[in-house]
């Protein structure tokens, strides 16, 4: 159990009163002299968050402090869902979110610069983009749920420069690697970049301390894949898309080397020309973050993790991702094109080409090739031995699969003129599965599921 003395009492209850204090007067100021109600949230967003950086700063118990944490967390979700404070027409938790994020960061066993970098990145480089976004009014896009400006990620980019340049100075990699933090700003929803900003720049922060120099090379492949994206820009992906696929792809070349590129280049270019096949298909006409982050999310996170631990085995879940998500994509895209005769995977009864759920024979020999294939390319690229090889291709056929199984029974499907949809329409009915799951939710909790599962068989039996 922590111990808990009178300083880390003392600098709560400073801080809590001071936050408090700011709280009140913000409310005042907002009902009695008009103040903007985003200017008075931001205000105190700043006092907030920097009230909490001193206390993360001065005290060495960290984990009785992560528990004091976690506890303010919670009592401000119950004042945020209730506004027992201030007005909320956005519905956003933002304000008690990032106490949870400081709270878990120092439950970690990262570095207290990084997470003050993540707190003072929060602080200033999130209100400064929330505030340009709001009062040089440019033209905003939905990226994930919410409303953002590329004027605003530009403003969090370089401010996000500067802090890195203070805390460490300036390298020339920081240029690069300062899009990370910049980039995750983008999605959120109902404030959870309070706590994905905080996550992802003290993780880039602990990571950076071991990549501060960058080769050339690193910077051709950078502008190789911005250059991709954006010949991609108009048939492959949207603006969330670009975003989101220019995020996933600093993270594999921050967190590796150029190996690491080609397995996911590989998917990426394939699965958009095969998706570009079906001219109906919501793809056909761009991948937007959902879909990104549904099929890339996993792998990601699991090579971000391997860079900062060097286990192995989490380097074969990046390429297992990887695997379920081509093997599933190629299946989808080649089954639909064919048009053969389409069965529901637990019922056997027909339904139409391309409704989750549903398998065909051409569809089905496709995914698996591209499970064999993959697995072949990940056997050449990478020191692995034929037995993990075939695991990687064992993992996209049943990635594959069990993406079926959820999609037919989880997945919401609406009838709507006598036809079973899966896009909910304004006179459709749910018929079956969950209305809040669509499909790349389902691409992404099998893919989880999967990935997790073949991770710990290699990691028993390897």
């Amino acid at each position: 159990m922590p111990s808990f003395t009178g300083q880390v009492f003392e600098l709560y209850l400073w801080a809590s009163g001071l936050i408090l204090l700011t709280t009140l007067l913000v409310k005042f100021a907002v009902e009695k002299l008009n103040l903007h109600g985003e200017t008075g949230r931001k205000i105190l967003h700043i006092v907030a968050v920097l009230t909490c950086g001193y206390v993360v700063q001065q005290t060495e118990q960290t984990k009785g402090l992560a528990i004091l944490f976690i506890i303010f967390f919670v009592i401000l979700l119950f004042v945020t869902h209730y506004e027992l404070l201030l007005p909320n027409e956005r519905r956003s938790y933002g304000i008690a979110l990032f106490p949870l994020a400081f709270g878990v960061l120092l439950l970690t066993p990262i570095l207290k610069d990084a997470i003050l970098f993540g707190i003072v990145t929060l602080g200033i480089s999130d209100a400064l983009a929330g505030w340009a976004g709001q009062k040089l009014n440019f033209k905003k896009y939905v990226f994930l749920y919410e409303k953002k400006s590329w004027l605003g990620f530009f403003v969090f980019y370089i401010s996000t420069i500067l802090i890195s340049v203070i805390f460490i100075g300036f390298k020339p990699a920081i240029l690069i690697l300062a899009l990370i933090p910049a980039l995750s700003e983008l999605f959120s929803y109902r404030g959870s970049d309070n706590l994905t900003i905080p996550l992802v720049s003290a993780f880039w922060y602990e990571t950076l301390q071991g990549r501060v120099i960058l080769p050339i090379h690193w910077y051709v492949l950078f502008s190789m894949i911005v250059l991709l994206i954006l010949v991609g820009r108009k048939k492959w992906l949207n603006s969330s898309g670009m975003a989101a696929a220019l995020l996933l792809g600093i993270i594999i070349l921050f967190a590796g080397n150029v190996n690491f590129l080609i397995p996911i280049g590989v998917f990426f270019i394939a699965g958009s020309i095969t998706s570009g096949l079906n001219k109906g298909q919501k793809d056909a006409t761009g991948r937007n973050a959902f879909q990104v982050f549904a099929n890339g999310l996993v792998a990601v996170t699991f090579l971000w993790i391997y860079a900062v631990t060097k286990n192995d085995i989490l380097l074969i879940g990046y390429l297992v991702s990887i695997a379920i998500s081509f093997a599933d994509t190629m299946s989808s895209d080649i089954g639909m094109y064919f048009k053969r005769k389409t069965y529901d995977i637990l019922t056997l009864k027909p339904v139409t080409a391309g409704l989750s759920g549903g398998i065909s024979d051409f569809g089905t020999m496709a995914g698996t090739f591209a499970a064999i294939l993959f697995s072949i390319l990940c056997f050449f690229i990478f020191d692995i031995n034929i037995y993990t090889s075939i695991v990687i291709a064992a993992a996209g056929m049943v990635g594959m699969t069990t993406d079926s199984i959820l999609g037919s029974v989880w997945q919401a499907k609406y009838l709507d003129d006598g036809l079973i949809i899966e896009e909910k329409g304004r006179h459709a009915k749910l018929v079956k599965g969950l209305k809040w799951l669509d499909n790349d939710g389902v691409n992404f909790i099998s893919n989880l599921i999967v990935s997790i599962v073949f991770v710990l068989v290699i990691f028993m039996f390897f």
